[in-house]
């Protein structure tokens, strides 16, 4: 199993900080920096390999990973970051994407029992939904139909359609049946939308399982405020893996 870190936005609605760091470096409660924390906890659950792509600031990426020498690190540099979405950063990753996948943006907080039970669920690929919390506005919705995700994106608020993060789980044959679309869209000279705008092409083919996440944690930190709220968000949820995982 790989882990696929999409850590190539530019995050301007950071403020100064982004500045001079890459978002990911925004620190959380304990010290901790996101993309740190992601590496732990992935580490934590058995990850070893992990293809990270960049944009700004690719060398505070590459140092945080120094920090964990038991892990394979592949970076892949988006040179056009200011100009494409992650489309293209998947698309210029897609050689790597070989294996079983953890797909992720370098955005997301999550706590470490829900990449275990994701892990160690049978489904062999998930996405994760939230059937309690309120439809966000401009961020990601998935349409649901029979228990499997059928359709991502911002535009849907229909009454089968739910709070979604994007994490996906997918084994080596989804992942090249999104490829596969990727590729084609970017054939097309679309790399300005996101690449579940080419995955909602083979959406309903695939048997891809909702991981409801009601009671885990997973949010992304897109602006100041988005810091705020989450850096208390999970700190009840790290003192209950705590206890978990003890």
């Amino acid at each position: 199993m790989k882990a696929v870190i999409f850590n190539s936005g530019l995050g301007n609605r950071m403020g100064d900080f982004t500045k001079n760091n890459h978002k990911s470096m925004a620190r959380l409660k304990d010290g901790e920096t996101i993309f740190h924390r992601q590496l732990r906890i992935l580490g934590e659950e058995g990850v070893r390999d992990f293809v990270v792509t960049t944009g700004p600031f690719e060398d505070q990426l590459k140092k945080e990973a120094e920090d964990f020498p038991e892990c394979n690190f592949t970076f892949v540099r988006n040179d056009s970051y200011n100009k494409t979405n992650y489309i293209y950063s998947m698309y210029l990753a897609r050689e790597y994407m070989d294996d079983d996948i953890l797909f992720f943006h370098g955005d997301l907080v999550f706590n470490r029992k829900l990449i275990h039970d994701v892990l160690n669920c049978d489904d062999k690929n998930t996405a994760t939904v939230n059937f309690k919390k309120s439809l966000p506005e401009k961020d990601f919705k998935g349409r649901v139909r029979d228990g499997k995700v059928v359709e991502v994106s911002i535009k849907i608020f229909d009454e089968d359609c739910f709070a979604f993060q994007p994490f996906y789980k997918m084994e080596k044959a989804t992942v090249s049946a999104w490829i596969a679309k990727v590729v084609d869209f970017i054939n097309k000279g679309e790399d300005k939308c996101y690449a579940e705008n080419a995955l909602n092409e083979i959406f309903p083919s695939l048997n891809v399982r909702v991981f409801p996440y009601d009671d885990y944690y997973i949010d992304e930190i897109d602006n100041l405020d988005d810091h705020a709220r989450v850096t208390a968000e999970i700190l009840p949820f790290d003192e209950a893996d705590k206890l978990f995982f003890a």
